[in-house]
């Protein structure tokens, strides 16, 4: 049996059987009824503080945030392992699957002191038992491999991946073409459209591919969520698409 929820409220039990139905593709939105209702059940049942924004409209599961986004590969993890969350960089191999979409993916780690600092020193904690450093700063994490706390904070787990990334510092809407080993900009280039919106103000701040495929690192609320925001799923049995994939990696 499965909760029957109508706007975070529980108002029945669903007696019929779910069979969610699995993407096929590498990269892959939410477009099964079923798997959409799993995973609103997973929200319910294990993440009770955590506000369900998800929708299914149209034949796809729309809304995202950094805290969703974190649920939904805790729930891949471990009921279907065969797909996680996209990491900034798997979503940049196919930037035309994602157009008109925006995709959560990362967090950014800038200092301890701007809005959001408290989940931000929860993080850095942490991160000092693993030998970063303040000096570090600024640090990107993939959303992929942390966990929700019942408090809402983000737990590191043995899959978390992060680095100083400095263009998290660059200018605001500073234009990039040419991307990292995981997935950031690599180089200003003013020849180019694509853009990277940054904020020294932040403590911590969510990072997302915005509709149009620039980089918003920006944005404190870590809660919002609208109809335009994807879940993107990508299936584990393809080889990893870096081999800088590794929990702690720091540039020099």
């Amino acid at each position: 049996m499965k909760l029957k929820i109508n706007h975070g409220r529980i108002i029945g039990i669903e007696n019929q059987v779910l069979n969610p139905v699995l993407p096929t593709s590498d990269l892959s939105f939410i477009e099964d009824k079923d798997l959409y209702k799993e995973i609103r059940n997973y929200i319910k049942s294990e993440h009770r503080n955590l506000e369900n924004k998800f929708t299914f409209e149209g034949g796809v599961m729309k809304g995202s945030n950094p805290y969703l986004a974190v649920a939904v590969d805790m729930f891949f993890k471990k009921y279907h392992p065969e797909y996680r969350l996209s990491t900034q960089l798997d979503l940049e191999q196919d930037l035309e699957f994602t157009k008109g979409t925006y995709n959560d993916s990362g967090l950014a780690l800038r200092n301890l002191t701007g809005a959001n600092k408290e989940q931000a020193e929860h993080i850095f904690v942490q991160l000092k038992k693993r030998g970063v450093l303040e000096k570090n700063f600024p640090l990107w994490l993939n959303l992929k491999g942390l966990e929700l706390a019942s408090d809402l904070n983000f737990d590191l787990t043995d899959e978390s991946f992060y680095k100083t990334a400095e263009c998290l510092n660059w200018e605001n809407g500073a234009n990039y073409s040419k991307i990292n080993d995981f997935g950031l900009p690599k180089e200003k280039d003013s020849n180019s459209s694509r853009q990277i919106w940054t904020s020294s103000s932040n403590a911590l701040s969510r990072a997302y591919l915005n509709r149009y495929s620039d980089l918003y690192s920006n944005n404190s609320n870590l809660d919002n969520s609208n109809d335009n925001g994807r879940v993107v799923l990508r299936r584990c049995e393809a080889p990893e698409l870096s081999q800088n994939f590794r929990k702690g990696l720091l540039t020099n």
